[in-house]
């Protein structure tokens, strides 16, 4: 058996946006992915050879995803490919320059290059047989729009929606497709997932609220396995003290605690429950609406399997 991973963290936005008004630099990213990097060689057993650590502006569009083709093309029974990203989420349309698409897709934010969505991730795993490896995506990201205060030590990780994205997203949008459960474009088993869709008027400035159909998280037809920040609704945010994001640092915090063995559905409880403790004591001082629920989601019948750990048996 072979652990690969790609490990990525982007602090640095300069390239993306130079200006700063729509992508903010962050502050906790690049060690989130090298408290990261340490706790896959040294807590799970990955190789160090095979994994591929990117942080700031190493951290392009095709080093990250020349180094995914890597670890998926070269994934075989009982092996284990993990993809780490922490930095800035996005939104867009499925079909750019249409408006009225009903289709919306989420996207993670390289150093440099276009945004990476969940359908460039299939075409690199399309040929990843999931019941013989282990595909895990963790994104510590949010693609919710909203809050962007540059001067603030407690961030979030979505880039601003622009006031025509929002609109149209309230008008049109009845599907999300979450970047990393790895589903092919001509996939329908996300059709209508959301719902509600409005522009959230106690955000700073314009967070989408909806609401989710709860059938459409664990799905069969799913490449890989996704632990995502948060809702498709929340935040996903950064603390200032301790220089992590709250989702990463209850990662960690949790995996030391367990002796490195944990199946996923016990990891998703108790990164709910830590991460709703820190909400409320590092982030409800100063935002006091805030929440933040760590999700799953990705193949349905591997959850009472060890997270990332090598699949026992093909199903």
């Amino acid at each position: 058996m072979v652990k690969r991973a790609v490990v990525v963290g982007v602090n640095d936005y300069s390239i993306q946006d130079p200006s700063g008004n729509s992508l903010s630099d962050l502050n906790c990213c690049v060690r989130d992915a090298q408290s990261t990097y340490h706790l896959l060689i040294n807590a799970f057993g990955f190789d160090p050879s095979q994994v591929f650590y990117y942080t700031d502006r190493q951290a392009s569009r095709d080093n990250i995803l020349r180094s995914l083709r890597y670890i998926t093309a070269n994934g075989e029974a009982g092996d284990v490919a993990c993809f780490y990203y922490s930095g800035h989420g996005a939104r867009i349309p499925a079909k750019r320059g249409k408006a009225d698409c009903d289709k919306y897709l989420e996207a993670i934010v390289p150093a440099s290059g276009d945004w990476i969505t969940d359908w460039e991730l299939f075409r690199l795993a399309q040929d990843l047989e999931p019941s013989a490896v282990n595909f895990t995506v963790v994104l510590d990201s949010c693609h919710s729009g909203g809050l962007h205060e540059t001067d603030q030590l407690q961030k979030c990780r979505s880039g601003l929606f622009s006031e025509e994205l929002i609109e149209a997203m309230v008008t049109y949008m009845q599907t999300l497709v979450p970047c990393g459960v790895c589903l092919p474009p001509t996939s329908d088993v996300l059709n209508h997932n959301v719902s509600q869709v409005t522009a959230n008027s106690n955000s700073h400035n314009g967070m989408v609220d909806l609401d989710e159909d709860p059938d459409k998280t664990l799905i069969q037809q799913s490449k890989s396995t996704l632990i995502s920040g948060c809702r498709f609704n929340e935040y996903s945010w950064e603390d200032g003290d301790t220089r992590h994001s709250l989702l990463t640092q209850s990662l960690l915090d949790l995996v030391n605690q367990s002796n490195f063995e944990i199946n996923h559905h016990d990891l998703i409880d108790e990164l709910r429950q830590r991460v709703a403790k820190k909400i409320t004591t590092q982030i409800h001082p100063d935002y006091p609406n805030a929440t933040q629920t760590p999700q799953l989601r990705g193949q349905m019948n591997r959850m009472e399997e060890n997270f990332l750990a090598g699949w026992i048996d093909s199903r």
